[in-house]
């Protein structure tokens, strides 16, 4: 007999109706719900690998897609990793041909990361990967895919526009 997969109801699961309103049963919705984010990380991580790229540059030119031209240090806060690290990896980025460095236009003095044409055309494939539902969230019916974005919004915004500041504090 197969195993059965996490993200499968078993026979033995109570029905939801019944489930008492309790840690556990948030506890399990949450671990449910991590395991449909990584099963999409998990594909953009390999598809990273077969670009010769590591989750800092996938984070870099996804983040470079949604907020457009960013200050070195804006995109060491966002990466939460000090100010050379950023630099390595704008540096693969640019010897890659996915990103450049240019002075910012209102502060010479300030560097930023800019995707280059085929830096925009991976970022997009890559963010495509990242953005693609799960395979079981495509199986819900019209009537549950209808309940659960109810829920979701409840929860609060989408974190798209919100991947990182397109500006710095003294913007």
């Amino acid at each position: 007999m197969a195993a059965q997969s996490e993200s499968e109801t078993s026979l033995n699961d109570p029905p939801l109706n019944d489930t008492p309103l309790s840690d556990t049963a948030l506890e399990e919705a949450w671990a449910r719900l991590r395991g449909l984010f990584f099963s999409r990380r998990d594909a953009l991580f390999a598809e990273l690998q077969v670009l010769h790229l590591t989750p800092a540059h996938g984070h870099a030119l996804i983040s470079l897609l949604h907020a457009g031209p960013t200050r070195m240090r804006d995109m060491a806060m966002s990466m939460a990793c000090d100010a050379s690290y950023v630099t390595a990896v704008a540096d693969r980025l640019d010897e890659l041909g996915l990103a450049e460095r240019r002075n910012a236009a209102d502060d010479r003095r300030a560097r930023e990361l800019v995707l280059t044409p085929e830096g925009e055309r991976v970022a997009r494939r890559l963010d495509g990967i990242f953005a693609e539902p799960h395979e079981s969230l495509r199986n819900l019916s019209s009537a549950d895919r209808a309940e659960l974005i109810r829920i979701v919004r409840q929860l609060g915004p989408t974190v798209d526009a919100d991947w990182m500041p397109a500006k710095t504090a003294r913007s």
